[in-house]
């Protein structure tokens, strides 16, 4: 007996061990399989809170399933879908599992559409069964967190019509982590095994409702919120507007729209990260001084609206003032100072106001600051409304113009003072109003300035004068107009290089008339352009001298060709001639002594065109002779001027039918 205590002591230690190599083999898989289990569900509830959200916020959802081309909405969208709970990717299948996009792809769609489509087996099986497929990983591979799921959910209409798939990867790092620190603790005293057990599953049960509670919470957020600044999104405040205007007991309300002066310039000028911080600074201003029951939202891009609730019109605009003057507060970006200004349009709601008519007529307002010049506000009223419809739709006209020849180029004589002959035509541009008559530049140039198209239409009133001028006596001149936006881009001199070369015009018989205002505002990059152009063999006019703050310093330092007199100084000889005669007589005096031929503008009786000769002036140009009119009305005005000796003299003011 006493021989085989030994040899029960070690079978005993044997079972002992084995039984608790049973036992903790059975508490790791127990606990990795229940670790798998939690983490799967509460992967697949945050999934879901997550794809109701991406499903509700997408915007034509079917038409990106169908074509994969990505909207700027869309892309909005995804960009703001990624920061949700733990969604760290997600990718989207079409009807037939063709791959449309991948979140974290830099060219997203994009990059889909230059190479073979990838297709899933994976989205194939779900798109057939038409259930979600949920897989469970813990990898170290590079580029994904160490624990994660795999979510397949098909896209399926009300009908049950499955549209595609969506799969989502579910970051599940901490929540395994946890459960798993969670659940090893437990097998460290199986003697507390069944108290502590219970408490600790309840704990991590609590925990996993709580993150799906705050997943979900999050979703609801960014469903209606704008993630860049906070404010309300476009359908969050339109929610608030609408609730505001249903009210049963009807209250003062104003609806209060801001857009930022020059965005597009400054994001180009400090780069986008400035730029968001500048939308930031913005929505600060905005929700600031607003009142509980009151909302504000970024409707888009640099576009902003505020809803006022029982405030008086004074107190509208007091906020309004408040808020235009905190923007322009300059604020500082990586060591770099910028400030903004605004543009607010004001509309006071009625109370049977429809909500897309209020939003329309404060949309009116806005655009009414920024056509008065930015950095101001603006409140509705029904004179403005009639009269922006009419500004949208000469915009309109100009696009349509510049996209399908809409333009024409009228000309008027310049004349020779002594000999009254015709020695060349000012190209003046006209936009056709579709009814046979045309749109003074007066009207449609400052609105050309605004929609950016200037530049285009400069360069094909250069390329068509030129091509007109090319076919008319050698002796004559054509003169152009440039704008100041024209030197801005750098290619001025390029495009009267190619216009001369297209059309054959000798350099020499094309003169190019700026105004002073251009060599104010950038008086180096002007005069560099200007210095290069003369270069080309073309000259350089000073127009509308007398108009503004004419400096001399102007005339000797970038040597003009010629001066031309303001129109305001012609028309002055009807009024006070002695006085007129005295400022003309001094301007064609300095226009000589600096080399220059001096041309006077609005001529219109022969009274005017005597005294200007008299004076010494060399060249005339007004409604005497002729009012501007298309190419093909010149020929009888140059017979006229010309006759058959070539030499001429014009008294008239009909020698062209325009």
């Amino acid at each position: 007996m006493r021989a085989s205590a030994p040899n029960s002591g070690l079978a005993f230690f044997i079972i002992a061990v084995l039984g608790m190599l049973l036992l903790g083999g059975g508490i790791y898989f127990g606990v990795n399989y229940a670790v798998e289990r939690v983490v799967v569900a509460d992967a697949k509830d945050k999934t879901q809170a997550w794809i109701d959200y991406f499903l509700s916020a997408m915007p034509d959802l079917d038409e990106l399933l169908v074509n994969g081309q990505l909207t700027p909405a869309q892309r909005s969208v995804i960009n703001a879908a990624e920061k949700v709970g733990d969604i760290f990717r997600f990718k989207v299948y079409s009807a037939d599992a063709r791959q449309i996009l991948v979140s974290d792809d830099p060219n997203l769609a994009g990059a889909v559409q230059d190479k073979e489509p990838k297709h899933s087996l994976e989205a194939a099986a779900v798109m057939t069964a038409g259930t979600s497929d949920i897989q469970f990983h813990e990898t170290a591979k590079a580029g994904t967190p160490p624990a994660y799921v795999e979510a397949y959910v098909p896209i399926i209409d009300d009908g049950g019509k499955t549209h595609g798939v969506i799969e989502v990867y579910v970051d599940q790092t901490h929540t395994t982590s946890l459960l798993r620190t969670t659940f090893t603790a437990l097998a460290l005293g199986l003697a507390i095994v069944v108290a502590l057990g219970f408490g600790l599953l309840s704990f991590a049960v609590l925990l996993r409702s709580r993150q799906v509670k705050a997943a979900r919470k999050e979703a609801e957020f960014f469903a209606l919120h704008d993630p860049l600044t906070g404010l309300l999104n476009r359908v969050g405040f339109a929610e608030r507007v609408k609730a505001a205007m249903d009210a049963p007991a009807w209250e003062t309300a104003a609806l209060v729209g801001f857009d930022i002066d020059g965005f597009k310039s400054l994001n180009e000028t400090h780069g986008e990260a400035a730029g968001d911080q500048l939308l930031r600074h913005m929505a600060r201003c905005l929700a600031g001084p607003i009142r509980e029951r009151e909302a504000s939202g970024r409707l888009g891009g640099d576009e902003f609206m505020v809803l006022l609730r029982n405030r008086e019109p004074e107190d509208v605009r007091t906020y309004v003032e408040t808020v235009l003057a905190a923007v322009r507060e300059p604020i500082t970006v990586d060591g770099r100072v910028i400030s903004g200004t605004l543009s607010a349009g004001i509309y006071m709601i009625g109370p049977r106001d429809e909500m897309a008519r209020a939003l329309y007529r404060t949309d009116v307002a806005l655009y009414q600051a920024k056509v008065d010049g930015r950095n101001t506000a603006r409140q509705f009223s029904a004179e403005m409304e009639s009269r922006i419809a009419s500004r949208r739709a000469l915009e309109a006209r100009l696009r349509d113009a510049v996209r399908n020849e809409g333009l024409a180029v009228y000309f008027q004589p310049l004349m020779d003072a002594r000999q009254r002959a015709c020695i060349g035509f000012e190209a003046l541009v006209r936009l056709l109003d579709g009814e046979g008559g045309t749109i003074s530049p007066a009207v449609f140039i400052p609105v050309a300035e605004d929609l950016g198209l200037i530049n285009e239409i400069g360069a094909w009133v250069l390329r068509e004068a030129t091509r007109v001028a090319a076919g008319w006596p050698e002796n004559l001149t054509v003169a152009v107009n440039l704008s100041v936006s024209q030197f801005g881009d750098g290619r001025l001199v390029e495009t009267v290089r190619e216009a001369l070369a297209e059309s054959g015009l000798p350099p020499h018989r094309l003169e190019l008339e700026v105004t002073e205002s251009m060599l104010i505002e950038d008086p180096g990059r002007v005069g560099a352009q200007l210095a290069e152009l003369r270069a080309l063999g073309a000259s350089i006019a000073m127009d509308d001298f007398g108009s503004g703050y004419s400096s001399l310093g102007y005339l000797w330092q970038f040597g003009f060709d010629k001066l031309k007199i303001d129109r305001a100084f012609i028309t002055a000889l009807d009024a006070n001639e002695g006085r007129a005669r005295e400022v003309l007589d001094t301007i064609i005096m300095l226009g000589h002594k600096l080399d220059m031929r001096v041309t006077a503008e609005g001529i219109e009786t022969e009274r005017h065109a005597d005294v200007l000769a008299e004076l010494g002036c060399d060249q005339l140009q007004g409604f005497l002779y002729a009012r501007p009119a298309p190419a093909t009305e010149l020929a009888a005005f140059l017979m006229q001027s010309y006759g058959e000796t070539g030499v001429g003299r014009v008294t008239g003011r009909k020698a062209i039918a325009g």
